[in-house]
């Protein structure tokens, strides 16, 4: 405050040092005012700091000045935030009432660059082999600066950004302002390959079912947008050893080192031809005779020991059956060499006589036959 007052009373001793020699005078018998910035037809830069710079002297009859005002207070900043012609008025009255106003015009001249902002392609950025960025740029004087004459990037605004190479590049935007001055931003970024190879498995098919000791071929293939068919594409052997649910897998990778796989399910179970006679496969119902000793007939593809249940056989009413009630079906199980067959002979009971009941077989390789069986 006090440091303030004495640059203004500073000034002020200035101002009325020179008031003679350059006073503005008004008509009659009027106050005097000296304005000594901003001078007339002076000229400031944008933003240049300028402290107004005037004082008020009493007129010929010895007025007292009562009022001395300009447009900012002495020793205050003159304003040079905007661009272009700008005046500033001084404004002394004295005692008997006499008026002197003094206007000065003084020009701000623009100086500073104008400024380019890159919001796409963004700085830094990795952007996928082959996806979509368009440029997003603009250009911008500041308040109170000139109007931008041009705003000029590496691409039109708007305009698709090349994503078809993969590389490091650049983008550029020049700014230029009516009054010649001129700015730019670069931003760097870069095309990437981003997306893992494709995987296209023809066989096996998810769920696909193999004899046991059946000899497989996969088909498959990978792809990948860069590298084409030349990628590392390798698949896990279809393995038919064993009986139960396997998987087959399939792994790729491209140049760029992205990496993808895909997972199929498979079951290896008996070479199972269903039922014969006098039974059926569903959904075909078998008649019997209730009471006799039915022959459960089935080839498996060749001797596969007696263990080739992993339940007893079961019945349950109905045909098909939507009960969720079973009962064991008694029997015993035996081979013919002779005929590749295994015969389960199931004891029937005479009270089943105009019933209709579905057997449901569970084999060890994990699989359920079903035959319907309709009793007279």
């Amino acid at each position: 405050m006090h440091r303030g007052r004495s640059t203004a009373l500073f000034l002020l001793a200035i101002v009325l040092s020179l008031a003679w020699a350059g006073a503005a005078r008004a008509d009659g018998e009027a106050p005097i005012v000296v304005l000594e910035s901003p001078a007339e037809g002076g000229g400031f830069y944008q933003g240049q700091q300028a402290q107004a710079a005037y004082g008020c002297l009493p007129g010929p009859l010895d007025w007292p000045v009562v009022e001395c005002l300009g447009d900012v207070p002495l020793g205050e900043p003159v304003d040079t935030s905007t661009v272009g012609e700008h005046t500033f008025t001084v404004r002394a009255v004295d005692y008997a009432g006499a008026v002197t106003t003094v206007t000065h015009t003084y020009t701000v001249f623009d100086v500073i660059p104008p400024t380019a902002t890159i919001r796409a392609p963004a700085d830094g950025a990795v952007y996928p082999f082959g996806g979509e960025v368009f440029a997003d740029y603009s250009c911008d004087d500041g308040p109170g600066g000139s109007p931008i004459a041009g705003c000029l990037g590496s691409l039109p605004n708007g305009a698709p950004v090349a994503t078809d190479r993969l590389g490091t590049f650049t983008f550029r935007v020049d700014a230029y302002d009516t009054a010649l001055n001129h700015g730019s931003a670069t931003v760097t970024y870069t095309v990437a390959d981003l997306t893992p190879p494709s995987i296209v498995v023809d066989s096996p098919a998810d769920g696909a079912q193999f004899r046991l000791g059946e000899a497989v071929t996969p088909q498959y293939r990978c792809h990948d947008d860069i590298d084409g068919f030349h990628v590392y594409c390798k698949a896990t052997p279809i393995d038919t050893s064993s009986f139960g649910v396997h998987t087959f897998t399939v792994q790729a990778r491209d140049s760029s080192g992205n990496t993808a796989s895909v997972v199929r399910t498979y079951s290896v179970v008996y070479d199972f031809d269903g039922f014969f006679a006098p039974l059926a496969t569903q959904p075909t119902v078998a008649t019997v005779k209730a009471g006799d000793d039915i022959s459960v007939k089935f080839s498996l593809g060749g001797y596969q020991r007696l263990d080739v249940f992993a339940a007893p056989p079961a019945w349950k009413p109905g045909c098909p059956s939507s009960s969720s009630d079973s009962s064991r079906a008694f029997g015993t199980l035996s081979y013919k060499t002779s005929v590749d067959r295994y015969v389960y002979l199931w004891k029937t009971d005479p009270s089943w006589a105009g019933s209709c009941r579905e057997l449901i077989v569970a084999l060890a390789d994990g699989t359920l036959r079903r035959a319907n069986v309709r009793f007279r």
